[in-house]
């Protein structure tokens, strides 16, 4: 036995380290793991009972750079530090760790606890500074050797990606070949790739595709390649995520890319991790343009790009078209100091908002300014509205050849996956038919596949139908009529209720790059507004600027026709039902009601010129044609009020409300002679309350 084995290092647990750094190791280099184990009978050989020595083999597969994720070496660690350990016993160093911060760790643990440290030929007591000066010695070597081996196989990986010759899983849509990436030979699969990229140029963000993908149908393949050469294709829904995967994918334009996420060392929460992010085209390792077959150009991949940065969120760019009111969400620009304008919406329901320049308030100065923004909308979309009048018969066609070409896409893409299921059905078919009928086992297996594949043709088919006729796959002749007569009327679509904010927004930046406004004090308060269009041409105009405060008010036009309506002697509720005929609301957008058309002749002094209203006489306790009021059946039948509505909702007597002189929507309650019996015995017949036994009491 080692001399420097001790009696209390063999009453103690011995712990036998076994890693390999990857799955292809495990399976690959047996002859290192089977030495790894052998170390349970080195154990033995130096003293320690078979009880006594355990194996530690959890992180089969996984790295020694770090000490994150090895739940193994944690448990050994703590072990350790626990006191129940006399020995470690590993192959090597480089199996413990290959961090020389967590070796140092682990060695300055050992030789607080009295823990020795073994492998195939030697002892080590990391209380010795011989012995801790070996182990710092192997310790900084192992690191250095995962540092050597790093270096070579980067090395190795970018000389063959500079010639384009290093292999990466192809993304779906492609296959690798003899001469690098080629279009992948399964038509269904390009023409649904082919698709996405089309529809992305049309909608305005990816959430949006994945909105019309699902309105559509559309689904998007995945082809998994397996270590024996096979390929397995499945079809599943359109996410967020995989759409923008395939839209900043640069194989897809044609190029060649590597090491487009480089990876860096950051501080997380007081720890050193190793991250990997998008960098930007020209910081990538190897790009070759023009190395296979696009499914788009270059420029249109950039194009995409910068789209995706402009819509992301909290940037200083336009962003995505959303469903706040406010029209000119990104476009505004301050005409002072040249920042975007940032907007902010005030009371209920998204009814008021704001446009603000924040300025240099990150530095400490003051907010440069801020303007009410529903006036500037109207202004703008007016303009838009005005100018954008192109021909209607070339807009027709256009509109009509994009809808076809999108409609067309989809039906090649239905035709195709159609035509693979029913070919899985054939060879279904042709399988079942080639097997000997004796043999029934495998017929009974095969004919069941056979009806699988049947039930899948009739369902890809009951779903094409669907599709034509809901998400309108195949154009008729009314959607191409209806298309023509929306095209030929712009204001229509512009103002139609389905046509949501978010899409006023898209369609207004088709046409308008930016939008720069600023203040005018003198003569008056206005704003100025210089409208920068896609053609280059330039507008300007100017609107009326409420001073602070002011915002919100009910405009001068409408409380001036409240004056005419006063003058003309209608009271505050005929006033309010005027003003909602003709479309007028409050400064808050709201509809006009009594109480508001009063308060705004109380704040504008306008006196009302109608004499008083006559009181209102009480209402009868039944109407002249014999009917009873809510009051007069309580006092007929002696019930409360909830009573006579219980009767009500239960339908046992029938009740009506309408307007009875100056009351407005009064119930009224026909009880004819068969009725009250049926209601006076309902009565008699309820359980007494509690104040009627107190009162019987009493």
């Amino acid at each position: 036995m080692n001399s420097k084995i001790q009696t209390h290092h063999l009453e103690r647990c011995a712990y036998v380290y076994v890693r390999q750094s990857t799955t292809t190791q495990v399976f690959q280099n047996t002859e290192s793991t089977s030495r790894q184990y052998a170390l349970v009978e080195r154990a033995h050989s130096l003293g320690w009972s078979a009880p006594a020595v355990s194996v530690i083999d959890e992180d089969l597969g996984r790295s020694g750079k770090t000490a994150q994720d090895r739940t193994g070496f944690c448990r050994l660690a703590e072990a350790v530090a626990s006191g129940e350990t006399g020995a470690i016993f590993a192959i090597e160093v480089s199996r413990l760790a290959r961090s020389s911060e967590d070796w140092q760790r682990l060695l300055a643990l050992c030789a607080v606890a009295g823990v020795l440290v073994c492998d195939e030929h030697a002892v080590y007591d990391p209380q010795s500074c011989d012995d801790k000066l070996l182990l710092d010695f192997k310790g900084t070597m192992s690191e250095a050797e995962l540092h050597w081996l790093s270096l070579r196989m980067a090395g190795a990986r970018r000389s063959k990606a500079r010639r384009g010759e290093y292999r990466f899983p192809a993304p779906t849509g492609y296959i690798w070949g003899g001469n690098g990436f080629e279009m992948d030979p399964d038509l269904a699969v390009r023409q649904a790739i082919a698709v996405a990229f089309e529809r992305f140029a049309v909608e305005p963000t990816l959430g949006a595709v994945v909105r019309w993908a699902r309105r559509t149908g559309y689904r998007v393949p995945t082809r998994r390649s397996f270590a024996d050469g096979t390929t397995e294709l499945t079809w599943q829904p359109l996410q967020r995520s995989r759409l923008g995967e395939i839209i900043k994918s640069p194989i897809y334009a044609g190029a060649y890319a590597y090491g487009r996420r480089p990876e860096r060392k950051v501080v997380v929460k007081g720890k050193i991790r190793s991250v990997r992010r998008w960098a930007a085209p020209d910081e990538w390792q190897v790009l070759i343009q023009g190395a296979h077959e696009g499914y788009i150009s270059w420029e249109e991949y950039l194009s995409n790009l910068d789209k995706l940065q402009e819509n992301a969120a909290l940037r200083p760019s336009q962003g995505a078209p959303r469903e706040g009111r406010a029209l000119l969400t990104g476009l505004l620009i301050c005409g002072r100091c040249g920042r975007r304008l940032r907007i902010q919406y005030w009371g209920g329901a998204d009814n008021r908002w704001s446009y603000t320049c924040f300025g240099a308030k990150d530095e400490g100065a003051p907010t440069c300014w801020i303007v009410s923004g529903a006036a500037i909308d109207a202004a703008v979309e007016s303009l838009f509205l005005r100018m954008i009048i192109p021909s209607e018969l070339s807009l027709s066609l256009a509109v009509e050849h994009e809808v076809e070409a999108q409609a067309a896409s989809l039906h090649e893409q239905w035709r195709l996956r159609l035509e693979k299921v029913e070919y899985e059905a054939r060879r279904a078919e042709r399988r079942y038919k080639a097997v000997d009928p004796d043999n029934r086992v495998v017929a009974r297996t095969l004919e069941g596949e056979w009806e699988a594949r049947l039930q899948d043709v009739e369902a890809m088919r009951h779903q094409y139908e669907v599709a034509k006729h809901e998400h309108r796959v195949q154009l008729t002749d009314a959607d191409r009529a209806r298309i023509r007569s929306l095209a030929q009327d712009l204001p229509s679509v512009w103002h139609a209720s389905t046509t949501s904010p978010a899409d006023r927004k898209a369609m207004l930046r088709l046409a308008i790059e930016a939008i720069a406004i600023r203040p005018i004090d003198v003569p008056e308060r206005l704003t100025h507004i210089h409208v920068q269009w896609k053609s280059g041409a330039i507008d300007e105009l100017s609107v009326a600027r409420p001073a602070f405060g002011q915002t919100g008010r009910t405009p001068a036009t409408t409380v001036d026709r409240v004056r005419e309506l006063v003058a003309q002697g209608l009271y505050d509720d005929a006033i309010a039902d005027q003003l909602n005929a003709d479309k007028l609301e409050t400064g808050a957008g709201r509809p006009w009601s009594r109480a508001a058309v009063q308060r705004l002749r109380l704040r504008n002094r306008i006196l009302r010129v109608a004499p008083e209203q006559p009181r209102k006489l009480p209402l009868p306790d039944r109407h002249p044609d014999g009917r009873y009021s809510i009051r007069g059946a309580m006092k007929r039948f002696q019930v409360a009020d909830t009573t006579i509505q219980r009767w009500a909702k239960r339908g046992l007597v029938e009740a009506t409300r309408e307007d009875y002189g100056q009351y407005r929507n009064v119930w009224w309650l026909r009880i004819d002679d068969e009725t009250a019996q049926r209601l006076e015995s309902l009565r008699r017949r309820r359980r007494p309350t509690t104040n009627d036994n107190n009162a019987g009491m009493s």
